[in-house]
């Protein structure tokens, strides 16, 4: 170490610079923690929003189902109705009963 001269000043700049290093670092990782929670708070927000939306759709898709079963009950109700309509009509076609066509002017 005889031929080695120090500068006491490069050494005590060095040093102020790993430590304004570890210092920055130290600011950044507590900003990525902050930025990390936040994310996970309106992640969750989100997710419970979703969810929400999810339950009203489902109510809503319920209430059309049974909508549209009541108006299938109906159509079924309907087409016996006229069944039953045709049945009287196809008996009274097998009885023959003779319907004048034309005109009768008597």
């Amino acid at each position: 170490m005889k031929g080695i001269t120090l500068n006491y000043a490069l050494i005590f700049a060095v040093i102020l610079q790993a430590i304004g290093l570890i210092w920055y670092v130290s600011k950044l990782d507590s900003k990525v923690e902050t930025v990390y929670e936040f994310y996970q708070e309106e992640s969750q927000k989100s997710v419970v929003e979703t969810q929400v939306k999810m339950k009203f759709d489902l109510a809503l898709v319920m209430k059309e189902l049974q909508s549209i079963k009541e108006d299938i009950k109906e159509g079924k109700d309907k087409s016996k109705e006229i069944m039953a309509q045709h049945g009287q009509i196809f008996k009274l076609l097998q009885g023959k009963v003779k319907i004048p066509s034309g005109y009768n002017y008597q």
